[in-house]
C-alpha cells in the first residue's frame, strides 16, 4: 500500500500539513528557526527509498548517505584549512540545510521520472 506513488504523494502532503500547524501553534514562539523541511527530509527519505526501488529495482539511499558523507569530508577540511577550526553547530546547520535540499530534489526528480514513466 505504501509503495505506491501517489499514497506516499498524499502522506507527504497530509505531514507537511501537519508539521505547519505544529509550527504555527505550538513552536513558533518556542523555537523560531523550526523549519518544517528539517523533519519532512527524513519522510522524503523513506519516499525516495520506495520510488528509487520501484523505478530501478534498487534502494539510492546508500549512495544518498555516501554522497552527503563526502559532501561532509570535504566540508570539514575546507573549514579546517580557510578558517583554522571548525564551529560544529555552523556546520551542522549548514550541513544540514544541503541534505535538505539535496533530497528534496531527489524526490522531485524520481516523482518526475515516475510520472513520466506512465506516458511511455
Amino acid at each position: 500500500m505504501i509503495k505506491q506513488w501517489y499514497i506516499q504523494l498524499i502522506i507527504l502532503v497530509l505531514v507537511w500539513i501537519f508539521l505547519t500547524f505544529l509550527k504555527n501553534k505550538f513552536l513558533k514562539k518556542r523555537y523560531p528557526k523550526f523549519k518544517r523541511l528539517d523533519i519532512f527530509s527524513l519522510f522524503l527519505l523513506v519516499a525516495i527509498h520506495f520510488l528509487s526501488q520501484n523505478l530501478i529495482g534498487i534502494s539510492i539511499i546508500p549512495f544518498i548517505v555516501c554522497g552527503l558523507s563526502l559532501y561532509g569530508l570535504a566540508m570539514t577540511i575546507l573549514y579546517a584549512i580557510f578558517e583554522g577550526q571548525i564551529i560544529y553547530k555552523k556546520f551542522l546547520i549548514k550541513f544540514w540545510r544541503v541534505a535538505d535540499l539535496v533530497i528534496l530534489a531527489l524526490y522531485c526528480v524520481l516523482l518526475i521520472f515516475k510520472i513520466a514513466s506512465f506516458f511511455n
